[in-house]
């Protein structure tokens, strides 16, 4: 070869070098930003995941100190006779939700055990709330005027087991007015028939008996309500004693309510304030809200 061609040859065989020296670092530049995307990405769960776990924390702190709060209030005054049977019924409430907090703090659950768990703690501190609003210790400063107080809610939650429902809830928040003379029956009927309804429609005798033969049943030979609860628990995969208790203690705490709120003593509409009839609302509220979550199965 002539130096010409010599010099042609070293050249191509630079640019050849140079390209595939180029190839080389463009795969590493490739190659780490996609490490550099997955730790990033990693990273980036971490900080959600964590964020939320903070938030739960927090969440679950301010119910349990809104719970300690309203049980300290409880206690500080002298014990009344009025509401009796609703105040030993929120008193085992919460026992009940006590003793299952306790014993879930000392093993693995799954998240929506946890979840039921911490739906519960809300129901605990809207009854205890309740006890105290009906002795006069409520929290004025957080009524609604009557528009707010009687306005629909739950419609969503609800639509799934008809418009009829909807409907009667819709009644009974309407009935929530000191001006209204029957709105204690009123509210006690419809609200009832909206609890019974969502458990046993969601859990028919036949379905609990196959799924659980040896189901206690009533004396009409039907599963009990807390056969009922044990069954739609099992769907979402909870098989707790613990969280079956508390669901069937908030059920009772609801009627006995019921039974409380239609009382020929203070049954009455007018022997109601606006900060009672709100901690009634808020309560039943809530406790349909609680229902629905142990009625209802996610499609995923």
């Amino acid at each position: 070869m002539n130096p010409a061609q010599l010099r042609a040859a070293a050249q191509k065989a630079q640019r050849e070098q140079k390209r595939a020296i180029d190839k080389y670092n463009r795969q590493v530049r490739n190659h780490n930003a996609a490490a550099k995307k997955v730790v990033n990405d990693y990273n980036r769960e971490v900080r959600s995941y964590n964020s939320k776990v903070r938030a739960r924390n927090r969440q679950v702190e301010n119910q349990r100190r809104r719970i300690n709060q309203e049980i300290a209030r409880l206690n500080a005054r002298p014990t009344s006779a009025t509401f009796s049977t609703y105040r030993a019924s929120t008193a085992t409430l919460v026992q009940t939700y006590s003793t299952v907090e306790s014993s879930l703090t000392s093993r693995a659950v799954s998240p929506t055990a946890q979840r039921f768990v911490d739906l519960a703690s809300n129901e605990t501190a809207n009854s205890v709330y309740l006890v105290n609003a009906f002795d006069g210790d409520g929290a004025p400063e957080d009524d609604p005027n009557e528009d707010e107080l009687r306005a629909p809610s739950m419609a969503t939650e609800l639509a799934a087991f008809g418009q009829d429902l909807v409907n009667r809830w819709t009644g009974a928040l309407y009935a929530l007015s000191p001006h209204n003379p029957d709105a204690a029956r009123h509210f006690c009927t419809s609200a009832r028939e909206v609890i019974i309804t969502m458990l046993d429609s969601s859990a028919p005798d036949a379905e609990v008996k196959q799924e659980e033969p040896a189901c206690k049943v009533t004396d009409r030979g039907a599963p009990t309500r807390k056969a009922k609860i044990s069954y739609l628990l099992r769907r979402h995969g909870v098989a707790d004693d613990g969280i079956t208790n508390f669901v069937d203690e908030d059920v009772k705490n609801l009627l006995s309510l019921f039974r409380t709120f239609n009382d020929g003593t203070h049954g009455h509409a007018g022997r109601f304030t606006i900060t009672e009839l709100s901690g009634i609302r808020t309560r039943v509220e809530s406790a349909i809200g609680f229902v629905h979550q142990v009625v209802t199965v996610s499609a995923s």
